[in-house]
């Protein structure tokens, strides 16, 4: 996304520039468009919901996108990985993970965990099937990655 900052620049500096920026917008977005669609999009009493979408300027080519994740009793989401480095930790009730290699493991509100960037995420439920679970996410990809991506 342009800032209005760096419009305001763009502008100042010429025409030519503005072209490039709109370009490499256009681009972006046909990117975003044209890639995997999100595993996870049709799981039931699952809601995802973007809290924030940030540029790390102290670490160039890279951005963290924070999430809530909220499920269901019972609820579970679809096999899937996140392209980059990923810490979860549990808002309220019981969350069931496993990411591979590793075991299923029950983490219970005010714990977290790491996922190592591409590693399948092949369990991730409410561990309860009488009370909601939530957690907060926060995932640290380049521009233009999807946060979510398929099992291959």
């Amino acid at each position: 996304m342009i800032t209005r900052r760096e419009m305001m620049k763009t502008m100042a500096a010429g025409s030519a520039a503005m072209a490039t920026m709109l370009s490499a917008g256009i681009a972006l977005a046909a990117e975003k468009s044209a890639s995997a669609p999100d595993p996870t999009a049709g799981d039931q009493g699952v809601t995802v919901t973007e809290l924030m979408h940030h540029a790390l300027p102290d670490a160039p080519g890279h951005e963290v996108v924070v999430v809530t994740v909220e499920y269901a009793p019972g609820a579970a989401s679809s096999p899937h990985r996140h392209p980059g480095s990923t810490f979860a930790y549990v808002l309220e009730g019981s969350i069931e993970s496993q990411v591979e290699p590793g075991p299923p493991v029950t983490y219970s509100a005010g714990q977290m965990w790491y996922e190592l960037p591409r590693h399948v995420h092949r369990i991730s439920r409410n561990a309860s099937s009488t009370a909601p679970a939530k957690l907060l996410a926060f995932l640290v990809i380049k521009p233009g990655q999807q946060v979510v991506l398929p099992v291959s």
